[in-house]
């Protein structure tokens, strides 16, 4: 018998670890995601970011970061965990950040959590990320450092049952996947990829199944755009943020509670002191 191939391939590209994952992760088009987006003007942020003083310079994925943990207080709807069927509340609120990364073989994705993050300030956040970044790319994250050791060493076909064991144990049984020489919660409450980094100035991010996290956040390229202001047509500085969430844990309206008062944090983020200082902190915020 001859076989014939039903579309004419070239040789196998070579698989980054994150792409690895994503082969060995996704199967049938059978999720709850549900996706939205806004056009925020960010120049009332960005004037707030830079009355920030303090020793590393706070970005804007550290400003959504927080604002988006406090929607999280707001709306605990999305701070959940589904096991067996049954929906149970998250005792942290953590945030993953997404992070690239270039070596001799090219650019991968990778990324550091944040436990606790609704209890941090700005400034702690901006520590605490460069503290991590650095961590990632000089490879002293030891957890990272195991999971690219074995997504190298294993075919797609064999990572897919594999992350299918580790996602069984970890969420479906909440068991400490440690056991299985995986990291314990790496995702966390929710995770924001910050795709204008990329270059783009809009995207609707996927769901990651191995990671059961139920919320992720896009951040796009700032971009000049027209926006009505008292009446008028003016052009300001604008950055898209997606919001792709799991429906089996929130509906519409909690998501665009989420997506309202995010915008009114942009609008005015000296009004919101709460948001982005830790108690201990509050007495450098701003005042609204």
């Amino acid at each position: 018998m001859i076989l014939i191939m039903n579309i004419e391939v070239g040789p196998a590209d070579h698989l980054t670890s994150y792409r690895k994952i994503a082969i060995a992760s996704w199967r049938h088009p059978r999720d709850p995601s549900t996706y939205s987006w806004m056009d925020f003007p960010i120049e009332e942020a960005e004037k707030f970011l830079a009355s920030r003083s303090t020793d590393i310079p706070a970005t804007m994925t550290h400003f959504v970061a927080l604002a988006l943990a406090d929607c999280f207080r707001k709306q605990p709807e999305f701070d959940r965990l589904i096991s067996f069927g049954r929906v149970y509340p998250r005792k942290s609120t953590d945030a993953f950040i997404t992070t690239l990364l270039r070596d001799k073989k090219g650019k991968d994705l990778t990324g550091f959590v944040l436990r606790d993050i609704n209890k941090m300030s700005l400034s702690e956040v901006a520590a605490q990320s460069a503290r991590e970044t650095e961590k990632l790319r000089k490879g002293e994250d030891p957890e990272m450092e195991s999971v690219k050791k074995k997504v190298g060493f294993l075919p797609a076909a064999i990572l897919r049952v594999v992350f299918a064991i580790q996602e069984f144990v970890a969420y479906t049984l909440n068991q400490d996947p440690r056991i299985l020489g995986m990291p314990k919660d790496r995702f966390g409450s929710f995770m924001i990829s910050n795709i204008g980094a990329l270059g783009l100035e809009r995207g609707l991010i996927p769901l990651s199944p191995y990671s059961r996290c139920p919320v992720i956040i896009g951040l796009g390229k700032p971009r000049e755009a027209p926006v009505v202001r008292e009446g008028e047509i003016v052009v300001a500085k604008v950055m898209t943020v997606s919001m792709t969430f799991d429906h089996r844990i929130a509906d519409g309206v909690q998501g665009a509670f989420v997506l309202r008062r995010l915008e009114k944090i942009f609008a005015r983020p000296e009004a919101f002191p709460e948001v982005f200082a830790a108690a201990e902190d509050s007495q450098d915020v701003l005042p609204g």
